[in-house]
């Protein structure tokens, strides 16, 4: 195995680890711009409060290590989408400014308006520009941009509804935990009805997408049978097997195109120092926000 395979790796579990930790945060966005409820909206920033910053980490972490590690794909990536790349941007900056300042200033409605919207922004531009790189499309706009865009979102809000529905329990709002069961439901089926046939129309074959598929028909029966802490794990691997999928048939040189080894001997080892305090205190700040007593689970049905 290569310094460049190892690199290639790591910005794979760096995604994923976006994908399933901020994706959560931007499809909680969406629910709260759809749910007029006032108790659901304070279970989402709640739920939100300690870590929604903290998660721009991991797309810090691909950005840094895909322009060391292999420097013309990133400039031509950033060339070729820098339109779709800079709406996402000022959506996670729009998403953050707001959810503060809503805070702040409570009788200020559009601020949690614009908070909902750029959480769909964000999403929408990063899943519209993967799809175009992994089926080699001109651009964000293209029918598979398009595809992308709307099952990245979905994708988000799924994840979200999936982990609300505990959050809720443990604050001990049963109302809005059956509420983020009900979107949970629909955004999962949502998926499935986009994810399946979207893969053959453009022609992603990778046997991923069906673990992909088998894991979010487990995910909705455990969503049925009201086994929630279980579908917290089935819906993060039916969402995080869409993108390693999608990585699997990307066409892209990344061999040709790495740093030399020399480069990738220090990027990885200044990694190994980072992750030393990284990953320990990331770990720590999710323990102590989901530290608490839970909630009994609801008595399954058959």
């Amino acid at each position: 195995m290569s310094y460049a395979d190892v690199a290639i790796g790591l910005i794979l579990v760096g995604l994923s680890a976006y994908l399933l930790f901020g994706g959560a945060d931007f499809g909680a966005g969406l629910w709260h711009l759809v749910s007029r409820r006032r108790s659901d909206q304070r279970v989402i920033e709640h739920a939100m409060g300690p870590l929604w910053e903290a998660n721009h980490v991991w797309l810090i972490f691909v950005m840094v290590m895909t322009w060391t590690a292999f420097p013309p794909v990133f400039a031509d990536v950033m060339a070729a989408h820098w339109v779709p790349l800079s709406l996402a941007a000022l959506g996670i900056v729009a998403r953050g400014s707001t959810f503060v300042f809503a805070k702040a200033v409570p009788d200020q409605g559009w601020y949690r308006w614009i908070f909902g919207v750029s959480s769909v922004l964000t999403p929408y531009c990063l899943g519209a520009v993967a799809a175009a790189l992994t089926v080699g499309a001109s651009g964000w706009l293209t029918p598979a941009g398009v595809y992308g865009g709307l099952l990245t979102t979905v994708l988000c809000a799924y994840l979200a509804a999936v982990y609300l529905i505990w959050d809720a329990r443990r604050l001990g709002d049963q109302g809005a935990s059956l509420r983020f069961r009900g979107f949970a439901l629909v955004s999962g089926a949502a998926v499935g009805v986009l994810a399946l046939p979207g893969a053959a129309a453009f022609g992603v074959h990778d046997p991923l997408i069906l673990v992909s598929a088998a894991a979010g028909l487990v995910s909705l029966v455990l969503l049925v049978r009201r086994s929630y802490l279980a579908v917290r794990a089935t819906g993060a691997l039916a969402v995080v097997t869409v993108l390693w999928g999608a990585a699997a048939m990307a066409d892209l040189d990344l061999d040709a195109a790495a740093a030399h080894d020399a480069v990738l001997q220090v990027v990885l080892v200044s990694l190994g120092v980072g992750a030393v305090i990284l990953v320990p205190s990331m770990a720590w700040l999710f323990v102590l926000f989901q530290r608490g007593t839970p909630q009994r689970e609801e008595p399954r049905t058959s």
